[in-house]
């Protein structure tokens, strides 16, 4: 170091305590991550298991207007079982992950803030940024949907929902005809409510600033709102001047971020969701569902062991191991209740 004369800002050793040991992390908390608003978490006592699928056409079949259902006084009643739901056992098999780290005894005794709890953080944003990507895998992969849900926005105006004027409204039959076939597909099961559009930040951006969003909000009840700098109470999307309801469907924006590049290489940040590939998915009831009962969740991730974190002392080594531990499978288990968007 320099010889230098004294000054008001180098008579002493600085330290981390001088900022009262702040830590700037940039963990998220895994419980806010957008992933729990879109898929239904079912704990699991096996790892391997079954799921029912219920044959759900025949709720609603009436063929020749009924009339095969009708009983004349005198006449024999209708009998026999034609009418039967149909049911298959379908398979899932849950997968373990592993995020292993290990700290020195000296560098732990030294560090000026909770360097284990900063690792374990780190750790389990890590393993939950990777279960984000595989459920949003799994709601983008055509083979995963009714070949009908899988929507090329291209077909059905002219431009991308980012070009939408409010005379082409793209975005909005988008929607509408995703959301028609669902319903036909459910027997109008779902509600409007249980829908849930999912797009990636950059789409939102790109929606924020199309005409048929800003006309859309212009006439919208969140349009006062919005003007007086109150659409952000309670509303995560507020930071893309974006409603939490689009056209009467949830709206939820996946911003989570992928490093796919190694340390010391040149940074790659990419987002998990595609901005061309948005998806829309019933999700009814709580993230947490219960196996065995009933549902209409487009997607649902088996959980055998959710985000455990185990440290283990080595004391010949003088170190501490960690690990956070994600054991699970994610399932499109209604693709009546899902489908997702080409070109938008």
């Amino acid at each position: 170091m320099t010889q230098t004369v004294l000054g008001a800002n180098n008579a002493f050793v600085p330290s981390h305590a001088s900022s009262k040991r702040m830590m700037v992390d940039y963990s998220r908390n895994i419980k806010k991550f957008a992933l729990n608003q879109y898929i239904q978490v079912v704990p699991v006592d096996e790892g391997k298991g079954y799921y029912l699928e219920m044959d759900h056409e025949e709720a609603g079949r009436i063929v020749n207007d009924g009339k095969e259902f009708a009983w004349p006084d005198g006449a024999p009643a209708p009998s026999g079982n034609p009418h039967q739901r149909e049911f298959e056992f379908k398979i899932f098999q849950t997968h373990r992950e592993a995020y292993p780290y290990a700290l020195g005894d000296k560098g732990l005794k030294q560090a000026s803030f909770p360097l284990l709890d900063a690792t374990a953080a780190a750790n389990g944003q890590k393993a939950m940024t990777r279960r984000t990507k595989d459920v949003c895998d799994m709601f983008t992969t055509t083979g995963n949907h009714i070949a009908a849900h899988v929507i090329d926005v291209s077909t059905l105006s002219t431009g991308t929902w980012g070009q939408s004027t409010t005379q082409r409204q793209t975005i909005k039959k988008s929607i509408r005809t995703l959301q028609e076939l669902m319903l036909d597909a459910t027997l109008a099961a779902i509600e409007e409510e249980d829908l849930i559009l999912v797009i990636n930040s950059a789409l939102a951006k790109t929606l924020s600033e199309s005409q048929e969003i800003v006309d859309y909000i212009k006439r919208s009840p969140v349009a006062l709102a919005q003007i007086k700098g109150e659409l952000n109470k309670g509303n995560a999307n507020a930071m893309y001047d974006l409603p939490k309801q689009l056209y009467g469907i949830n709206l939820v924006v996946e911003k989570t971020r992928k490093v796919t590049s190694k340390r010391g290489a040149t940074r790659a940040v990419s987002q998990v969701l595609a901005s061309g590939t948005p998806f829309m998915t019933a999700r009814p009831g709580s993230l947490i569902g219960q196996y065995g009962a009933p549902s209409f969740s487009g997607g649902t991730c088996f959980v055998f062991e959710e985000m455990k974190v185990e440290t283990f002392r080595d004391k010949k080594n003088r170190r501490t191991e960690g690990r956070v531990v994600d054991d699970y499978a994610v399932v499109a288990t209604a693709p009546a209740a899902m489908g997702m968007f080409q070109n938008a």
